[in-house]
């Protein structure tokens, strides 16, 4: 909880990350409301894997982590070194192309979820190359920054075929 509510995003994804690294084997699914954050995230993790993998090495947590909180949170969770996992993670992320790494990085993963209709679209090739095209992409609600404003009822749909059930119950409305 520390890690999510953290209020600096570099640390609190940095966080994130990890756990979900050292945890790669209980991973099912992937994803954020919009396809773009999920992006972002992926981008983050190609710059900053070398670090999450010293962390799991070392079982200490990068000194760039100062948020009080979430270092002790995250001290407490890596507790122990870890280089077998280091070791696989390093040669997942360090063997060239990231076509399909995602699914390399998480075996268990059944599905990523995000918003990609509308202008989320144009992320689907990205998300497809990540995936390898071997994880479906799942789109289940329609939502803007401020509510969630529909659902799919056919979530396993190509993103291309999705429609939406509006919940006039859950618009947001703003005067």
């Amino acid at each position: 909880m520390e890690a999510i509510l953290c209020p600096d995003a570099e640390q609190s994804m940095y966080c994130q990350l990890l756990c979900g690294l050292v945890e790669r084997q209980h991973v099912l699914r992937l994803g954020a409301v919009f396809a773009s954050a999920f992006l972002r995230s992926i981008s983050f993790l190609e710059q900053h894997w070398c670090d999450l993998v010293t962390d799991i090495r070392n079982g200490k947590l990068n000194p760039n982590v100062t948020n009080t909180k979430c270092r002790l949170a995250m001290e407490c969770f890596l507790a122990l070194p870890n280089p077998e996992l280091a070791d696989e993670l390093e040669e997942i992320c360090g063997c060239g192309p990231w076509k399909g790494i995602l699914g390399r990085l998480w075996p268990n993963v059944k599905y990523i979820e995000a918003v990609l209709t509308g202008t989320m679209a144009q992320y689907i090739p990205m998300l497809e190359f990540y995936s390898g095209g071997r994880i479906p992409l799942v789109c289940t609600m329609y939502a803007s920054s401020e509510s969630y404003f529909g659902v799919n009822l056919r979530p396993l749909c190509k993103p291309t075929d999705v429609s939406y059930t509006i919940l006039p119950n859950m618009a947001y409305f703003e005067f």
